[in-house]
């Protein structure tokens, strides 16, 4: 056999085994899928009421006589926006880094968790997630200091499907963006736009928008003042 057909065999084997390996983890998500559903969903005849979003903390402003500003105090420097004010570009890159199918989820994205579980089972860490945004607020808002034994992810998304049904995409997103942290002690898009650009939520661009989604996965690596080159 010639040195370009060995070639030409070798990638048609792995092609197949690609597929087989994809064909196998559709199946796989085939039957877990429902399962996984029916454990978030349970219990529905019961319903139970999440307790209201609590306020989020603001920087206390402190200004002289003549009306100038003087000095701040913080213990997490948030300045709460509505949903409004961000730019629509801004939203699509937050959305398209965090969770692209947030408009089409109930709060639990099934193919990624599913994946996910795959993935980590094969590896025999937990380093891929598959958290929704919503999920992600539930975790901040609801489960914060809870051990994260099997049953949190259960829980996790069992309170994510009952937030979306008592609040709405709307409202999360907005608190979302209100609390996601994006380095130097800057919580939400408002607070970041005014430590690395200097400006207000309404006017951040598309590149910057895109720059602060892209910095929430890892807002110490992307870090501009840190890591200014």
């Amino acid at each position: 056999m010639s040195r370009a057909m060995s070639w030409v065999v070798r990638i048609f084997r792995l092609v197949v085994v690609v597929l087989a390996g994809s064909l196998f983890v559709s199946a796989i998500g085939v039957a877990i899928a429902p399962r996984v559903w029916g454990l978030v969903n349970a219990h529905d005849e019961t319903p139970v009421e999440l307790p209201t979003f609590t306020g989020i903390a603001q920087r206390s402003i402190l200004f002289d006589q003549k009306g100038r500003q003087i000095g701040a105090f913080q213990v997490e420097n948030s300045q709460p926006i509505t949903i409004d004010q961000v730019p629509d570009d801004v939203v699509a890159a937050v959305l398209a880094v965090e969770d692209a199918n947030f408009f089409g989820h109930k709060g639990v994205n099934l193919r990624a968790l599913v994946r996910a579980m795959l993935s980590n089972f094969e590896s025999g860490s937990s380093r891929q997630g598959a958290s929704t945004i919503t999920q992600q607020v539930v975790k901040n808002e609801y489960l914060a200091g809870l051990e994260r034994d099997g049953r949190y992810k259960i829980l996790q998304a069992r309170y994510a499907v009952l937030l979306e049904r008592e609040v709405g995409k709307r409202q999360i997103l907005e608190r979302y963006l209100n609390t996601v942290f994006l380095g130097n002690n800057a919580y939400g898009l408002q607070a970041a736009a005014e430590i690395y650009f200097g400006t207000d939520v309404e006017n951040l661009t598309i590149e910057q928008g895109a720059f602060l989604a892209g910095m929430i996965q890892a807002p110490s690596s992307y870090d501009p003042i840190r890591h200014p080159e």
